[in-house]
């Protein structure tokens, strides 16, 4: 687990980060193993992605930052918030240290993926024993302090400043603004670098239509292959594994013309269906076309979060004195920021997420079957980590 205290260095393409602010309101072992954190990562994702989705346009964001910086408030959170964020995001107490062992597992490879954790306090503001002890233990974060009061411009640009250097630039001014009454900003960093395990040929990318609907075409930028690839059909559905250098990959999920949203509100309402259509894949013979795609959005998770059943957080009967005995805590809003770019030779992503808390008062080579795969219509993706099944990021390109 990376430390965020200068001794972390995140090193790829890309990048994400959850911030947390928290200001006052008044009025969950060493051998856990990281099936916890894939269980609540993967549960979110499918349900928070039918959310995101605006009608047939684009999404992407991180489900493993949302729910590691959604982790870390946990770690503060006692009675029915606790229990409104178990039931509603599957979060148990073997979360935290299933997390952390993830993500050391997942730095193993420093080219693919490396996370980070950082915590800002109000000045003054004095923690839990508990609660920094999980922080520092399964997330690898010590905590700084800020002057949210007196200086409020001043913690926003060491905050940014700080998340900036983690992305690569990629992630800039995600702390618009901060209340006075601010008195924690927890924030997660994950920074991604993947090269394809087989890249395209830059000679091969030539513009095709990609169908917008059944009447309307665009022309994109199409890069083609032909490879040994995993791919399945299943309910109407064509799957394909497209590995990265490392143990990550996308998983491109191309349901039959016009049918995404049904695509996505299955997936939302049974987990199972997503682990049956990764189980189909086996290794063909593929023609794939792919377009090259940059993605830039900025979500408020606050209501979605809300519909999935986390609400007590976010009013003044928020329990999060597990933090600080010093202020009673409740969150205020959820930011989300992302970024993706899919090109010949890698992926390039980025996101942040931010939480707000104020005051309650503000296979052996051989003949192969043949498939085709031609991402010329809108398609889910996946950015995966093949070894536990966790789902890192996720969206839907249709070029709208």
């Amino acid at each position: 687990m990376c430390h965020l205290n200068g001794i972390s260095k995140v090193s790829a393409v890309c990048a994400l980060v959850s911030s947390f602010f928290l200001t006052p309101a008044w009025a969950a072992g060493d051998t856990a193993q990281p099936d916890a954190a894939v269980k609540s990562v993967n549960h979110f994702a499918l349900r928070a992605a039918s959310l995101l989705a605006p009608k047939g346009g684009d999404f992407f964001f991180s489900p493993y930052s949302a729910v590691t910086a959604l982790g870390m408030t946990y770690a503060g959170a006692k009675g029915e918030t606790a229990g409104e964020m178990e039931s509603s995001l599957l979060f148990t107490p073997e979360l935290h240290a299933s997390l952390g062992m993830l993500a050391q597992d997942l730095e193993k490879k420093p080219e693919a993926l490396i996370t980070a954790n950082r915590v800002w306090i109000h000045k003054g503001l004095t923690l839990n024993p508990d609660f920094t002890e999980t922080l520092q233990r399964d997330y690898g974060s010590t905590a700084a302090e800020a002057d949210f009061m007196a200086d409020p411009n001043g913690a926003k640009k060491q905050i940014n400043s700080w998340v900036e250097a983690q992305t690569h630039n990629r992630i800039r001014g995600l702390i618009q603004k901060t209340d006075p009454d601010t008195q924690m900003i927890l924030v997660n960093a994950i920074y991604f670098n993947a090269r394809w395990e087989k890249p395209f040929s830059k000679e091969r990318t030539a513009p095709r239509p990609f169908h917008l609907s059944a009447s309307e075409t665009k022309d994109v930028p199409m890069m083609q292959q032909n490879s040994q690839l995993m791919y399945g059909n299943v309910d109407n559905v064509k799957l394909l594994r497209l590995p990265y250098r490392d143990r990550l990959s996308m998983l491109l999920i191309l349901p039959e013309e016009g049918s995404v949203e049904k695509t996505l509100k299955a997936l939302a309402e049974d987990d199972s269906l997503f682990n049956r259509w990764t189980r189909s894949l086996s290794r063909h013979q593929v023609d794939l076309w792919l377009p090259k795609f940059r993605t830039e959005k900025r979500y408020e998770l606050k209501d979605i979060l809300q519909i999935l059943g986390v609400r007590q957080a976010f009013t003044k009967e928020a329990d999060f004195s597990g933090m600080t005995d010093d202020e009673k805590l409740r969150i205020d809003s959820v930011v989300h920021k992302t970024f993706i770019e899919v090109d010949e030779k890698k992926t390039e992503a980025a996101a942040a997420t931010g939480v707000v808390m104020v005051r309650t008062t503000a296979a052996a080579p051989q003949a192969l079957p043949r498939a085709e795969f031609h991402a010329d219509r809108p398609f889910l993706y996946c950015i995966m980590d093949d070894a536990t099944g966790i789902i890192l990021f996720m969206g839907r390109q249709s070029f709208k």
